[in-house]
């Protein structure tokens, strides 16, 4: 009994404080490269003000660690008063990032903790993160079709194997990946202008003939579009939308279309 009391004190304090965190709001930023600059808006639903500092960092760096990039976040720090918001602005210089492709930065959002006079008091610091793509003006090709035009391929020696190719200058990012009816991924983040070979165990060794891919992609906004296809043979193939009325009519009375050279693609 009492080690069930102080489990629900712990797990009370710890709700509390969750609960207290500001939130941001989107869950993904794309970074526009026709402007010099971005912003998402940071709101406190807390009774109390909070402090909140915020920085852009590169995935191949510590989080912790604002990266030297020609990008500047403002505000860097902030005071937030209860109920209140903030918009944080990225500005960009306007040199510095590969123009030919979407680069990924993650932008950090940090709730500094309150300091408090009570002993033994037990301080959390919540950081918060979430991935801006910046997207360099005039690329060519329409980001909304980046899902569709990736290209997939099982591995031709009957193991567990699936490649994908990612012919776009955008990345792609997808969720609850299943293929044959498992799962090979819940989320999946494929860079632009790159190959990825996808491996997984717990697919028979005795594969079907056929095998059905299904996805969803996640657009500009967080939102998902649902992506499938059934596909004969070992031959390169593309996935399309699912969702009625999320493509123009000729588009999805058009046959199914599929990589030169690919096997007869039918709708899942």
């Amino acid at each position: 009994m009492k080690w069930a009391c102080l489990l629900w004190a712990a797990s009370a304090f710890f709700s509390a404080a969750v609960e207290a965190a500001v939130s941001l709001a989107g869950t993904r930023l794309v970074f526009d490269g026709r402007f010099r600059e971005a912003s998402i808006e940071v709101s406190n639903p807390a009774a109390t003000s909070a402090l909140v500092q915020a920085w852009l960092s590169t995935p191949d760096v510590e989080s912790s660690v604002p990266s030297d990039l020609p990008f500047v976040v403002t505000p860097h720090l902030a005071q937030l008063p209860a109920q209140g918001r903030q918009t944080l602005r990225l500005l960009y210089e306007g040199v510095g990032m590969p123009g030919d492709r979407e680069s990924l930065l993650h932008l950090y959002v940090l709730e500094v903790p309150r300091r408090s006079e009570a002993a033994q008091q037990l301080s959390i610091a919540i950081r918060q993160r979430i991935n801006v793509f910046y997207r360099p003006d005039s690329l060519p090709g329409d980001p909304a079709d980046a899902a569709k035009n990736l290209e997939w391929q099982r591995s031709a020696k009957g193991d567990r194997g699936l490649r994908v190719l990612n012919p776009t200058p955008f990345y792609v990012a997808l969720q609850d990946l299943e293929f044959e009816g498992h799962e090979v991924s819940e989320y999946l983040l494929i860079e632009p202008l790159s190959e990825r070979s996808l491996t997984w165990g717990s697919i028979p060794s005795r594969r079907s003939a056929q095998g059905r891919l299904a996805f969803k992609a996640l657009t500009d906004y967080g939102g998902q579009r649902d992506f499938c296809v059934l596909a004969q043979g070992d031959q390169p193939f593309n996935a399309r939308l699912r969702t009625p009325g999320a493509e123009s009519p000729a588009a999805l009375t058009a046959p199914p279309t599929a990589v030169p050279g690919a096997s007869t693609i039918e709708k899942c």
